[in-house]
């Protein structure tokens, strides 16, 4: 409060009596309460009057007060509200025989804006922007926002000012500096003419010079404009990004204050809600440049640094996609390099060519290490042994490849043709011929790789246990989820908190198709494989849901079910909850991989059919722990596949006489009573865990048999560990059960003292992620006491798979604004959590930047 109006209150109060007063009552209506506490402060120390807060919920109590209890006592009512209309005022009376402090037209401005005159910096600011303050309207913009910060600065009120005019969200230079970029890409000019118009445009530029060190002398065209300020900025954030290392053609542009310019379009990068509006912004200013020219013959390593704008991306996958089409591979140094990208402004707007590349990267490491140890093995159960611990990795790899190949726009699909063809040979070629080759030799159907692990025996291994205890247990059976998908939804159920347990594996019988495979899973003595292709257990069909769950309430408990997945997600909560019912064992059907997969017009969708699956088994067992409490899963498959996308080639294809004497005919199995003598195929004795004589013949390696109908490239039914081992996970729900503890991360760096305003720091994850551990993403910036950044943001993630600590070491850098540090303040490195905010390490550090 101003001395003059404290002075005008006393000399009221001080006053004498005029004729018929019998007290003095002073009233002021201030609905922001900008001068309540100096006035009870001033009441305190005169004793001259009491003061009574007037609100619209106590009138008739300030009335009691007046005329009942303080008759006697100079009153001052403090209207904190904005002066309501005769007719809505009960204590008009009062005010009537009372005085209004009448303050003047400046004390009334400081009063609405909510600024206290008496201080000189604050005051001085207003009244260097008079014509701003001419507009109720423009007043009321800059209250709105000059109060959402706790900082009361001449900067905070100048920013203000300019936020109000630009229509800025926040009082900060950053704020309305994107605003009146968004403005210039758009061609408009409302906001800069306000700025000219209601405010000051030389004091505009002289704290943009003073910000970022933008002025007539350093434009590059020795003239002021939004439009060159904004160019000058992003050139600069690009040189600093390239260390210095810009072409000569982008020196001009570079401004002399480059800290403040990394830091500001840092926080613009991650200001979710102007997101768009710096896509805008950096694709105007890139096309501006023939950037091909500027940057011709970069490095991937260069390529890796930048995110200021979008064709350092472009041209850094272009570049990967060459080398590793090319041969010309590093697959550590290129993991590097990617993984640098995950934590850039641009990365979501590629992420499937990202992700390509990274799997395709990921195939070629996985058939290295693959044609390193594969000619060890000698005895095919090492090489079974092999597939579900290592080999696997390559049929993910190539899954995982075409489900974001697929995903691409068709200008992205041409620029990667080249790679997609040569990472289709590595894996036909280098792999799957291979590897089936030597398959064919050791290959024997008499052959169990582990007596228990048998899909014959799923039922009296798996389910029996949950029988005899008359405990409850839901079967999820996912025709043709095969080992590597199953392993992969295994992952990510475990990744969460109400899912524990393990996955192992089971081996079909030969051939491996849904009929034997599901008849397998059921309880039985014995099942057999008839000629016509029907699976009978113990006599009984197994084909439908409704002979299944016959069969289970017969041989298994009879308070059993079998249904399909589908049929479950219609139903609603209370519809779930009586189907399950009193039930012990549930067979849970589900069928996406084998309903697309096994029809040649959609059999390309396959691998997004099991990406799908993956997320729809975990939704539903979700859904069954949620909403009727299921806590033991078992989730299996009654076969794999085996899935190309090339065409099958001519010679991959083996031709069936006409006349041979078969039971069944398919892409990838004949069935006949007696052995098919062909070199290009193989011909086993069915297992006589099928109840059958007769013989099952397999085409060699990948081959298929030439038939008509169906398609080529998806196909089970055969002998390879991709067809013949299944997954088998053991799932059960533990409600005080912990997330997976992420890896720890620790600041390494010994210093605690920044004498520079670029400092890089050293961190540590603490362990590889694991099964037991997952990775860790924070955001990492300095603030000051006051929680205000003071430097740009870092997001880490650490998801390191090595062993070596010293290779889990990450070296980041921070810029620091150009402020005024005191070397006694104690400043802190924040360390937030990105998937937890409320998990926030903070380190102190003091700054002595001469």
């Amino acid at each position: 409060m101003s001395k003059d109006i404290e002075q005008r209150i006393k000399s009221y109060f001080q006053s004498p009596l005029k004729e018929g007063e019998q007290r003095k009552i002073l009233y002021l209506f201030d609905e922001e309460q900008t001068y309540l506490e100096t006035i009870n402060e001033l009441s305190r120390e005169t004793d001259l009057f009491k003061v009574l807060e007037v609100y619209p919920t106590n009138y008739f109590y300030v009335q009691y007060q007046v005329e009942r209890k303080l008759t006697d006592d100079h009153l001052f009512l403090y209207y904190s509200m904005a002066e309501p209309t005769i007719q809505e005022n009960p204590l008009l009376d009062i005010l009537l025989y009372s005085e209004e402090l009448k303050v003047d037209q400046e004390s009334q401005l400081y009063l609405t804006i909510g600024i206290n005159p008496d201080e000189a910096e604050l005051k001085e600011v207003v009244e260097a922007y008079p014509v701003f303050f001419r507009s109720k309207e423009r007043i009321q913009r800059f209250k709105r926002i000059f109060h959402l910060t706790p900082f009361r600065t001449k900067e905070t009120v100048e920013y203000s000012i300019l936020a109000a005019l630009v229509r800025a969200g926040a009082p900060d230079w950053m704020a309305v500096l994107i605003e009146l970029f968004e403005e210039e890409v758009n061609s408009k000019e409302t906001k800069w003419d306000a700025v000219v118009k209601f405010g000051n445009e030389e004091r505009f530029w002289e704290l943009v010079e003073s910000l970022v060190g933008y002025s007539q002398e350093t434009s590059a065209s020795g003239r002021r404009s939004i439009k060159e300020l904004m160019h000058q900025v992003f050139l600069t954030h690009l040189d600093i990004e390239l260390e210095g290392d810009s072409p000569s053609a982008v020196k001009k542009y570079l401004l002399p204050k480059a800290n403040p310019v990394m830091v500001f379009l840092n926080q613009w990068m991650n200001a979710r809600d102007k997101e768009e509006s710096y896509v805008k912004v950096a694709n105007a200013i890139q096309d501006n440049f023939v950037m091909e020219e500027l940057f011709e013959g970069t490095p991937s390593t260069v390529l890796a640094q930048p995110e200021t704008f979008q064709w350092f991306d472009q041209a850094f996958i272009r570049q990967m996609i060459s080398s590793v089409s090319s041969g010309v591979m590093d697959t550590e140094r290129q993991s590097q390099l990617l993984s640098k990208r995950r934590n850039t402004f641009w990365y979501p707007r590629f992420r499937e060519m990202y992700h390509f590349l990274h799997w395709a990267i990921r195939l070629v490491h996985y058939i290295e290490q693959f044609t390193e140890s594969f000619t060890r093995l000698t005895q095919v159960e090492e090489v079974w042994n092999q597939y579900y611990q290592q080999m696997y990795h390559i049929d993910q790899a190539y899954r995982k490849l075409y489900t974001y190949y697929d995903q691409l726009d068709n200008e992205w699909k041409e620029a990667a043709s080249d790679l997609h063809s040569q990472m289709e040979r590595l894996y036909t070629q280098q792999f799957l011929a291979v590897f089936s080759e030597k398959w064919d030799r050791l290959y024997t159907n008499s052959q169990s790789f582990a007596d228990q692990k048998l899909q014959n025996n799923f039922f009296s291994a798996e389910v029996q246990a949950f029988v005899e205890n008359d405990r409850r247990v839901f079967v999820i059976i996912s025709d043709g989820l095969r080992y590597e998908a199953g392993k992969e939804l295994f992952l990510n159920l475990t990744k969460e908190k109400r899912f524990n347990g393990e996955i192992d594996w089971m081996q079909t019988e030969l051939p491996s198709i849904t009929a034997v495979g599901m008849a397998s899973l059921l309880p039985h003595k014995k099942v057999q494989l008839m000629e016509n292709g029907e699976v009978l257990v113990d006599g009984r069909s197994t084909s439908g849901i409704a002979n299944r769950e016959a069969i289970l309430k017969e041989n298994g408990h009879p308070d059993s079910i079998a249904v399909q997945a589908d049929q479950l997600n219609q139903m609603n909560q209370a519809e779930l909850r009586n189907l399950v019912a009193g039930k012990k064992v549930m067979y849970i059907y589900h069928n996406r991989v084998d309903a697309i997969g096994d029809h040649r017009p959609t059999e390309h969708g396959v691998f997004q059919a099991t990406e799908e699956s993956i997320e729809q088994i975990k939704r539903l067992m979700s859904r069954l722990t949620v909403e009727v409490s299921a806590s033991q899963f078992l989730v299996t498959a009654d076969h794999g596949y085996l899935y190309t996308r090339s065409s099958v080639q001519p010679t991959e294809k083996v031709v069936v006489e006409k006349d041979i004497d078969a039971w069944i005919k398919n892409k990838r199995f004949i069935l006949s009573e007696k052995s098919v003598e062909e070199y290009s195929s193989l011909s086993f004795q069915l297992s006589e865990r099928l109840e059958t004589e007769g013989y099952v013949t397999v085409p060699r390696g990948m081959n298929r048999f030439a038939l008509q109908g169906g398609g080529y490239q998806y196909v089970h039914g055969g002998h390879l560990p991709q067809e013949m081992m299944v997954p088998l996970l053991r799932i059960k729900t533990e409600r005080g059960r912990n997330e997976i503890p992420e890896v720890g991360v620790a600041l390494v760096s010994q210093t605690r003292t920044i004498t520079n305003s670029v400092v890089w720091l050293n961190f540590l994850q603490l362990e590889p992620i694991s099964e037991a551990k997952k990775e860790k993403r924070l955001n990492l910036y300095f603030e000051d006491s006051k929680g205000r950044k003071i430097s740009n943001e870092v997001t880490l993630i650490a998801d390191s798979e090595n062993g070596s600590s010293e290779d889990r070491v990450f070296n980041e850098k921070f810029v620091l604004l150009s402020n005024h540090y005191q070397a006694a303040q104690n400043y802190y490195f924040v360390m937030e959590n990105a998937n937890d905010k409320t998990e926030i390490t903070k380190e102190t550090f003091k700054i002595d930047i001469v």
